[in-house]
């Protein structure tokens, strides 16, 4: 059952609304320069330029700032082979950490796009809305986190709260190099702040699905198509089949959904091709059926290794499903009547997307997830923001940061 915090909802005092508002312009500014510079996911060189600009602009909140390097991600190469992927830094900036009350603020720096894809530069749609690689995701995000804590810094209360920013560079690759330090953090801190975009209608992530990727490689015999095609073993072939398979599954397991996402394999036509590559995501609602799926996965692999094939399957669930606890349904519904008193009409609901929320949720901490930027059509060509929007989840995520200091979320964090 849901408890009602009306009672202990506080709105801004003057002059903080007021400081939100005056920042407005110079965020939207900054917020244009940041989606300027390209951060995909793999490019270093633009990671690294992103990180400096947003060290910058965290310099005046006077923390303590580590940078610190990631481990490589392990890819599958087209010929099956393992190849490490260098990833960008991990940034880290605290204060007060021997305060009664410790915050983990969580941002991510990577975006989807390469830096050969089209999409590189920002513009304005309207008046309102600004497109460009990253405005939502998440780049404007970090934007609001910061102008939020600049609030939190300059109240009364702040020194009741300890806080720590964790700046990624790999989420949009599953934060597989990052997920110790998520990890790590997560259990030194009492609630977390994940500031990936709402979502399109405005509203927030309640439960959230976990992901995992696994990849199927298929090794058969190569041959001449013509003279010895009977001597070949098609390893396409056999994982094609596999695959029909392994797309059969959907509907298997409820809210579960499984999507072959990329195939590769052959060459020459005059060649029984001898290799052939698969990888897939899943989504599961709960721990259980992930063991269902990866069992299920594993056992269709050896089904078709026969006959001069064989397959091989590995993966694993990198994402753990964001259960609904009671403290995360109680944070919602305090953000939902801190959001009534600034204007903001908030909802939330459960969805199939992750986000670094999973992460922390499975570590032990509740958290908020969706506290970025209203905007939408993330990942692609057509991503954009309200920039009114930023000044607005600015507000809200300093009524909670606040909130927080003050010991109103004790009860709902079960402090």
């Amino acid at each position: 059952m849901q408890v009602s915090y009306r009672e202990e909802v506080k709105q801004l005092s003057r002059d903080q609304l007021a400081a939100i508002d005056a920042g407005q312009s110079e965020r939207v500014e900054r917020l244009v320069d940041l989606s300027r510079i390209n951060s995909g996911s793999n490019n270093l060189e633009g990671l690294g330029i992103t990180l400096q600009m947003l060290l910058r602009l965290a310099d005046p909140l006077d923390a303590a700032i580590s940078v610190t390097d990631l481990a490589p991600i392990q890819t599958l190469s087209d010929s099956a082979e393992i190849i490490s992927t260098e990833v960008g830094k991990l940034a880290t900036i605290q204060k007060r950490s021997e305060a009664p009350r410790q915050l983990l603020l969580v941002g991510h720096y990577d975006t989807v796009f390469s830096a050969t894809h089209e999409f590189q530069n920002p513009s304005w749609s309207s008046d309102k809305i600004l497109q460009g690689p990253g405005v939502a995701d998440m780049k404007g995000g970090i934007l609001v986190m910061l102008a939020a804590l600049s609030v939190l810094e300059s109240a009364p209360e702040a020194d009741q709260v300890g806080w720590t920013i964790i700046f990624n560079p790999d989420e949009e690759l599953g934060s597989l190099s990052s997920a110790d330090s998520l990890a790590a953090a997560a259990a030194s801190h009492h609630l977390g702040m994940v500031f990936e975009p709402s979502f399109p209608d405005g509203n927030l992530a309640g439960q959230r699905k976990g992901s995992g990727t696994y990849r199927f490689v298929a090794r058969g015999v190569a041959a001449h198509a013509g003279r010895d095609h009977h001597l070949g073993r098609n390893a396409v072939a056999a994982l094609s089949r596999l695959t029909a398979d392994l797309d059969a599954l959907n509907g298997t397991w409820p809210e579960t959904t499984i999507n072959v996402g990329y195939f590769h394999g052959g060459g020459p036509t005059n060649i029984v091709p001898d290799l052939a590559v698969l990888k897939l995501n899943v989504r599961i609602p709960d721990a259980a059926t992930a063991d269902a799926v990866a069992a299920t996965l594993k056992s269709l692999a050896l089904s078709y290794s026969v006959d001069g094939i064989s397959i091989e399957v590995d993966g694993f669930f990198s994402r753990p499903p964001k259960i609904l606890t009671p403290q995360i349904e109680d944070l919602l519904n305090y953000a939902r009547e801190i959001g009534s008193t600034l204007g903001l009409d908030i909802s939330s609901k459960a969805t199939g997307g992750v986000s670094d929320g999973n992460n922390l949720a499975a570590a032990g901490l509740p958290n908020l997830d969706n506290l970025g930027v209203h905007g939408g059509a993330i990942h692609s060509g057509n991503e954009h923001v309200y920039v009114e929007s930023m000044s607005e989840r600015a507000k809200l995520s300093a009524a909670m940061m606040l909130s927080f200091a003050r010991g109103d979320l004790d009860r709902a964090l079960r402090l």
